[in-house]
């Protein structure tokens, strides 16, 4: 999408992005707005005190152009390849990535699906008819396994209860 001012109103209207059919008016708009991306990285290199370098190259055989000379641009690019952060552990594949995304998503999944059976759980506490509904083994086994973790973290508290009773009562009859 481009947004553009219309002469009359000047408002932005939307342009839709699309291949340029006419080569001659293709051709014309590439050549403005190379210029105009050439400009753009000069102004960005003076401006910010930045190495910058710009490699286009066009679809046919033709040589690239190359901002602001071939070796400066090739020491930039040297200099870009030498960073730790081109270094193999700071970069990963599309396919890595993804890998992570899924398994992140999978946490969130099963964390949701945790949450989602506790809260089963308890309207099974206040509704004896919640679980007449289900008839999918996975989520039976889901409220089970919650039930079983929340007797469990009862179990510990009244341990952990127990303990410090007695202690208070060796501590007592010390006293």
């Amino acid at each position: 999408m481009y947004f553009c001012c219309s002469p009359n109103n000047m408002t932005r209207s939307m342009v839709m992005y699309q291949f340029i059919e006419d080569e001659r008016v293709r051709n014309v708009t590439m050549r403005k707005r190379k210029a105009s991306l050439m400009k753009k990285m000069n102004e960005l290199k003076i401006l910010c005190d930045v190495d910058a370098c710009l490699v286009m190259y066009e679809t046919d055989d033709s040589p690239p152009d190359v901002w602001p000379s071939p070796s400066e641009a090739h020491r930039v690019i040297q200099k870009f390849n030498k960073s730790p952060m081109w270094s193999s552990n700071a970069l990963q594949d599309h396919s890595a990535y993804l890998q992570k995304q899924i398994a992140k998503m999978k946490k969130q999944l099963a964390k949701e699906k945790e949450k989602n059976m506790k809260h089963l759980m308890v309207k099974c506490l206040f509704d004896e008819n919640a679980l007449k509904e289900v008839n999918n083994q996975e989520v039976l086994d889901g409220v089970r396994s919650a039930i079983d973790s929340e007797i469990e973290a009862i179990d510990d508290m009244i341990k952990e209860a127990q303990e410090k009773a007695k202690k208070k009562m060796v501590f007592r009859t010390f006293f």
